[in-house]
């Protein structure tokens, strides 16, 4: 289908797509209380790097997520061009993983299930909700990963991908999945494939570490002291308990990073377990548990469940491959139950709902007239409440 298609048509096809795709995520998962935020913690820190790339009066984490500050240097954007950015990276991924789901299936209805679905988990929630998180532009070149296992390409990918967050990594292995299946075709696997996508990657960390630790020692800008939240990762570590948060609420976090979503990453390992080839069964379901724990080190553990959103592009196109009637049936089904699904996330002190937007309307209306703030009322139910 995309070869009838003339590309300069079909780009501006993928682009529109990715432009709907964003306005359909916003209009259904709207964030509460947008409509009167001013409060974005990163955003200063963002827009200094965007100035200067190797400034270090920044949240020292943020010092080593060099990615699309260099850009904005570059191209000497304004501060509210950078600012907006990362939303316009957002809808070139939806745009990507329209045409990849495409280029696979054929099947454009199918395709546009796909998209519209991850604009409702934290693939894009926490963009759409914190400005000067640029996370789009990591879901981006993971995207693009996808189109070709050359390996000076996704050696290219992770590079810029890491540089701009860590939690890039994720992708690594859904990549060597992805690839060494033929594009996850069922009982299918290349060792030639996997050897490619598999040096190219491992070429691509190598390269991020160096960069990493030019950073740190001065090669590159004046040097990074240990970033002050290091400790709390290493405490969450050795502890092996949730940061700043408790199991029961780490696990709704979990959730809620795809929430019914879920169900088709599940699909899929059980699946590939009852497969001809179960040991990338065993491979996946593994990697997938490991890293969903592994973010018991942050606090945003929804956003961090975004990074993996690969695995739903792989789930997908898998379930198409043995069944594409059903799986059209069940995509869609999975996107009503997203739509009409609240999403929250909350990590003890902080926390944010996306609703329906003309139900944060009302309740802004409401509260603009009446005083009265329905919703952030519900919030109270969440606090702590000493004895």
């Amino acid at each position: 289908m995309i070869r009838d298609i003339p590309r300069r048509h079909a780009f501006f096809l993928t682009l529109y797509f990715g432009v709907s795709t964003w306005l359909f995520g916003m209009f259904v998962k709207f964030p509460h209380g947008l409509l009167t935020a001013s409060d974005f913690p990163r955003l200063e820190d963002y827009l200094k790097l965007c100035a200067n790339p190797f400034t270090r009066d920044v949240n020292l984490i943020l010092a080593y997520r060099v990615s699309v500050p260099i850009i904005a240097w570059v191209l000497h954007l304004p501060p509210a061009i950078s600012a907006l950015l990362p939303i316009l990276l957002l809808s070139f991924s939806y745009a990507v993983i329209f045409y990849v789901v495409l280029a696979r299936t054929a099947d454009s209805r199918f395709s546009v299930l796909v998209a519209a679905g991850l604009s409702l988990t934290f693939f894009a929630l926490w963009t759409n909700r914190w400005l000067g998180s640029p996370d789009s532009f990591s879901h981006l070149v993971s995207a693009l990963a996808l189109i070709s296992s050359n390996p000076f390409l996704l050696a290219l990918f992770c590079i810029v991908g890491t540089l701009n967050d860590e939690r890039w990594l994720f992708s690594v292995p859904l990549l060597l999945f992805w690839h060494s299946t033929n594009f996850a075709k069922a009982g299918t696997f290349s060792s030639i494939t996997a050897a490619r996508t598999g040096i190219g990657l491992s070429a691509g960390v190598l390269f991020v570490l160096f960069i990493r630790y030019a950073l740190t020692i001065g090669w590159l800008g004046p040097g990074i002291a240990e970033p002050e939240g290091y400790k709390g990762i290493q405490s969450a570590l050795l502890g092996f308990y949730p940061l700043n948060s408790v199991w029961p609420l780490f696990a709704l976090n979990i959730f809620m990073g795809f929430g019914w979503y879920w169900l088709a990453v599940i699909k899929l390992i059980t699946r590939q377990l009852a497969s001809t080839t179960p040991i990338l069964g065993c491979f996946l379901g593994f990697f997938i548990l490991l890293a969903s724990l592994s973010t018991i080190v942050v606090e945003d553990v929804s956003r961090s469940v975004g990074f993996l959103f690969l695995v739903v592009v792989i789930a997908s196109v898998y379930d198409y491959g043995i069944n594409p009637a059903s799986a059209n049936l069940w995509w869609r089904n999975l996107l009503i139950a997203a739509a009409i699904t609240p999403t929250i996330y909350y990590i003890g002190f902080s926390g944010a709902a996306f609703i329906p937007f003309p139900i944060d309307l009302i309740n802004h209306l409401v509260h603009q007239y009446a005083g009265v703030d329905l919703l952030q009322a519900l919030k109270s139910w969440f606090y702590h409440k000493s004895p």
